[in-house]
């Protein structure tokens, strides 16, 4: 009886363990994200910088928080098994110069905006999805960041990395993927290639 106690005590300190941990992660990326939209705030705000300098600077803040290569190549589908080595870290180059131009000009419409986190859900141990609210005065714009752990840290990232975002229950992954397969239906990847780069 007592090494079944024993036994049962050791499970139910394992479980309180992992769910301890489960916690901090949550809190910790919660905390982790909110300091970093501190950070571009604070960038926003500085009019001492020119366009290109503060775009600049906020994309060096937040490019550690974010898993571009893996975007890129989740963007492609199957055609990035199909790329050489050399040809993978051009799209991911041009991919990320998209993302880039695309977060630019929402910033250039950025007006004392807030971000709110409003719920956090870990589907899984390595999957955690932040629940925003992006308020203005006139209206609330939900924006989900869904975030992975990956097995092994990644040079010069976080612990927590974005795979993708949506806007109002749209995915930017998914529209992203939606349409380069409807691009190369009909093109090949090097086409695609050269209009991401007269666009960049």
């Amino acid at each position: 009886m007592n090494k079944i106690f024993k036994k049962a005590l050791l499970l139910f300190s394992i479980l309180v363990f992992a769910q301890s941990l489960v916690a901090d992660d949550k809190v910790e990326l919660k905390e982790h994200f909110l300091k970093k939209i501190d950070e571009v705030v604070l960038i926003v705000k500085d009019n001492s910088l020119s366009k290109n300098d503060r775009n600049g600077n906020i994309i060096k803040s937040l490019s550690p928080m974010f898993d571009f290569e893996l975007m890129a190549k989740l963007s492609l589908g199957n055609t990035w098994k199909q790329l050489a080595s050399n040809d993978r870290e051009k799209f991911i180059d041009l991919y990320v110069e998209r993302m880039k131009q695309s977060y630019s000009s929402k910033i250039d419409a950025y007006k004392d905006e807030k971000v709110e986190v409003k719920e956090i859900q870990q589907p899984k141990n390595n999957r955690i999805a932040l629940l925003t609210d992006l308020v203005s005065k006139e209206e609330k714009l939900e924006i989900v960041y869904k975030f992975y752990k990956p097995k092994k840290k990644k040079s010069d990232k976080d612990i927590w990395l974005i795979y993708d975002v949506e806007i109002l229950g749209v995915s930017i992954l998914k529209a992203d993927k939606a349409q380069f397969k409807e691009f190369l239906q009909t093109k090949n990847i090097s086409e695609l290639m050269d209009v991401l780069a007269k666009r960049s």
